[in-house]
Order: C-alpha cells, then sequence, then structure tokens
C-alpha cells in the first residue's frame, strides 16, 4: 500500500515518517457474510419525546407517528422511517439500522449468526435479524420494509450561473427560509477503542470497504472511512466511520440535503430558533468532500446536514493519510477548538482503554502527537 497524497492548505508541514507511511499496516478485508445496501434508520432512547421532535422537525425531518412513549421520524425520500425514538430515563444512543439486498442475504446473515430472522413489527413491516457489534451497539440488518410516496419537497439543484454560462435569466435566487429537507440518513460515525476488532466486525458481517483510512506516525490505523459495496453501482464516500481515542458509540450522524442553499438556510432557519447550539460549518470536508454544517440535538448529540459527496465503485482503491487535523476540510470558519477536544465520556473512554489495554501510553502519545498541529498553521 502506498501513501494517497491529498493537499490542503499547511500540508506542507506535516511530517510523515519515511519508515512507516500511512498505508504500511494495511487494513485486511475479511470474507463478508453479505453486503448490505443501505443505512436506513437510527435508534435511540429519548427522555423528552416532545423536546426531540421538536428539534428534528426544525432539523428537517417529518413525523411519522409519535405518543409519550414512541417517536417515529422519517425523511422526505421513499424510508418510512429514519429515526426511531423509544421513551427512556436516560437519552442515549442505541442502534443502527440497514437494509439488506434481499431475503437470502438476511437468511444467510442469520445462518452465520445462530439467530433467526424476525418479523418487524413497525410501520412498512418487513423482516430483521437483530445482532450486536462489538461493542454492543444494537445493529438490525431488514428486508422488506414497504417504502412510502416521496414527500414533495425540492430534489434538484437550484439554476447557477457562471461567468461563461448564464442558466437563470430575469429571476433571483430566492430560496426558502425553512428547515433543511433531509432526503436521507447518511452516514453515523462512531468510537471505539478496539478498532481493528470494530472494522472487521462491519466488513465482515455487513461488507463495508475501507474508503479512507487514517493513520498514526508508526502507520497504524486510527480512523476508517468505510462505504458499502454496491460493485459497479456507486455508494457515496463512507456510511459508517470508526475511530480510535474518540470516545465509546455515537459520535455524530449525518443526514443528506439536496445542496449548498439547503445547507445555508437550513443554518440560518435553525439559528433563528435561538434555542439549539451551532457546532461547525458550513464548510466542505476532503475525505468524502461533503458540503457540511454541524448542530447539537437538546441533549449535545451532533447531527450533521451534508450535501455533494463523492461516491465510488466497488472496485476503488483504499486511500491511507495521516492523522491530521487539517486534512478534516479543505475550506470552512475556522475549526472551533472545543470541536476536537474530548468530551468527558472520551476522557472516560480513553480512561477504561488504559485499564483494560486496549489503549496503551505509547499509543496515547502517538494520538496526541497527531492531533496537536494546528488545523490552519497560521493560525
Amino acid at each position: 500500500m502506498e501513501h494517497s497524497k491529498i493537499d490542503y492548505p499547511g500540508i506542507e508541514g506535516l511530517q510523515i515518517n519515511p519508515v512507516s507511511p500511512p498505508g504500511c499496516i494495511p487494513i485486511a478485508r475479511p470474507e463478508p457474510i453479505i453486503k448490505v445496501d443501505a443505512l436506513s434508520y437510527l435508534i435511540w432512547d429519548v427522555v423528552d419525546i416532545e423536546k426531540q421532535r421538536e428539534f428534528l422537525l426544525d432539523f428537517g425531518m417529518l413525523e411519522t407517528s409519535s405518543d409519550e412513549h414512541k417517536l417515529i421520524m422519517r425523511g422526505h425520500g421513499s424510508e418510512p422511517y429514519i429515526y426511531l425514538g423509544r421513551r427512556a430515563s436516560k437519552h442515549r444512543f442505541v442502534g443502527i439500522g440497514f437494509s439488506a439486498r434481499s431475503a437470502e442475504d438476511l437468511a444467510t446473515l442469520a445462518a452465520a449468526n445462530n439467530i433467526a430472522v424476525e418479523p418487524l413489527d413497525r410501520i412498512g413491516g418487513g423482516e430483521v435479524v437483530r445482532l450486536l457489534d462489538h461493542q454492543g451497539i444494537e445493529i438490525e440488518v431488514c428486508y422488506g420494509i414497504e417504502p412510502v410516496a416521496p414527500s414533495n419537497t425540492r430534489t434538484t439543484v437550484l439554476p447557477v450561473n457562471t461567468a461563461t454560462h448564464k442558466t437563470r435569466i430575469n429571476r433571483g435566487q430566492r430560496a426558502p427560509l425553512e428547515p433543511a429537507a433531509v432526503l436521507k440518513a447518511g452516514h453515523c460515525v462512531l468510537g471505539s477503542n478496539r478498532f481493528d476488532e470494530g472494522c472487521q466486525w462491519y466488513m465482515r458481517n455487513l461488507g463495508l470497504i475501507a474508503t479512507d483510512v487514517l493513520c498514526l506516525d508508526d502507520g497504524s490505523p486510527i480512523a476508517a472511512f468505510m462505504r458499502f459495496d454496491r460493485g459497479e453501482n456507486p455508494a457515496d464516500h463512507h456510511s459508517i466511520v470508526i475511530g480510535k481515542g474518540t470516545g465509546k458509540g455515537y459520535m455524530h450522524s449525518a443526514y443528506e440535503v439536496v445542496d449548498i442553499d439547503a445547507v445555508g438556510q437550513g443554518q440560518q432557519y435553525l439559528k433563528a430558533k435561538q434555542k439549539y447550539q451551532h457546532a461547525w460549518g458550513i464548510g466542505r470536508h476532503i475525505l468524502g468532500s461533503q458540503l457540511f454544517d454541524y448542530w447539537k440535538d437538546p441533549l449535545g448529540f451532533e447531527f450533521e446536514h451534508y450535501a455533494d459527496g463523492d461516491v465510488f465503485t466497488g472496485d476503488y482503491p483504499t486511500g491511507y493519510h495521516a492523522m491530521d487535523s487539517g486534512n478534516l476540510y479543505s475550506w470552512a470558519p475556522d475549526l472551533p477548538k472545543d470541536f476536537l477536544a474530548p468530551a468527558p465520556r472520551q476522557l472516560l473512554a480513553l480512561l477504561s482503554g488504559l485499564f483494560d489495554g486496549s489503549v496503551t501510553l505509547s499509543w496515547l502519545r502517538k494520538a496526541l502527537k497527531s492531533t496537536s498541529r494546528a488545523a490552519r498553521p497560521w493560525l
């Protein structure tokens, strides 16, 4: 494997160890049991259902159903739900739902894990195989959920005038001030001290492929951006990301909207509410290229709007890069000081890792070194 060169402002100051460059320790891909086709929904325990419902509506989802015990939200696409909330005494992330390609694949996955295929007792019906990943996150792999009619919302990019090509004549650009219409659940970022085990679990059980991998100075991988293997049909750059040293479980989830105007007007709409915390954006990522904007829900969990992301076919090779805060974005407002600062739950996860041996002091020093360089050295 070779180090894949990417360019971004300030990269000339990044030192790559020639003895152990990124890619010298590749992530091995096991033979997959099946290859899932989509990330369909996330599962949550919710303390205040009404407050969460209000946030998700303002964020751009639509209500499927809710009462004092449950909260089911959909996007503007054909999935009957992308958010499943159940009332609980503690607000926490529970799991992720994926879509299988066929009933036969569902049976194959169930047999490989010595469990049964179960009927889904939810709107849209279907069948499900329920698993736990390497750190206890609930994984539901489904097939046969009945789609719904997409909502009547904008799904094409607004016409753009350039210096040499004018398509919008005698009319202005007036995107309405409204929630950014969420079209689908795009990806979920997970923290795991048992990084290698996590990558192997998702690759083996769900058939994911590593698109890009970030590595420490000794060449060891620390974060993997993984996509679905759809063969000749392209898949999003990443639908699952696993990172070591970022805590355990949920870090953020991302939801696709149609274009930069939806991202921008969605941001203005949320800011106008004057009750939600903006985390970072608008900007453009490097790995995946998405236009992004990060927000926090009422309990502090991150939710991202994105548009214009990269897609890749199954044969695209894995890229390996140095772990560096500078390659988080090509342009954006300056990276907030607290965006990469370890939250209390991350510190607890690192402490737990030191006790159980999944994190060592040597590894921790290398990880801190890799993220200590200023994202933009001139700031």
